[in-house]
């Protein structure tokens, strides 16, 4: 348990003597609740490695809700409760001497 100032800093790191402990700890503990809180339990990452994977989730995710979006925009019926507006004609060119009267 890491600590600061003597309290709990609420997370702490434990080292397997093999992968296949490590493994069985994260699937059977993760998730668990312990007094009135869930356990978060995962393999180690460094920052930058965990970072880039939630970056690369997160973009998915985005890239995804956007595919959804643009599906439902061109889904027969309206779906979504688009408005398109129309465009106005072009204001005709009158020459001087056909200028209405």
């Amino acid at each position: 348990v890491m600590l600061e100032d003597g309290r709990s800093k609420g997370f702490g790191f434990v080292c397997f003597s093999s992968p296949e402990e490590a493994t069985k700890a994260v699937t059977e503990m993760n998730g668990r609740i312990v007094g009135t809180k869930p356990l978060y339990v995962a393999l180690a990452q460094r920052k930058e490695d965990r970072k880039a994977h939630l970056t690369s989730q997160y973009m998915q995710r985005m890239a995804s809700m956007r595919m959804q979006q643009m599906g439902q925009m061109f889904q027969p019926g309206g779906a979504g409760g688009y408005f398109v507006p129309t465009i106005p004609p072009a204001q005709r060119f009158y020459g001087p001497a056909q200028m209405p009267q």
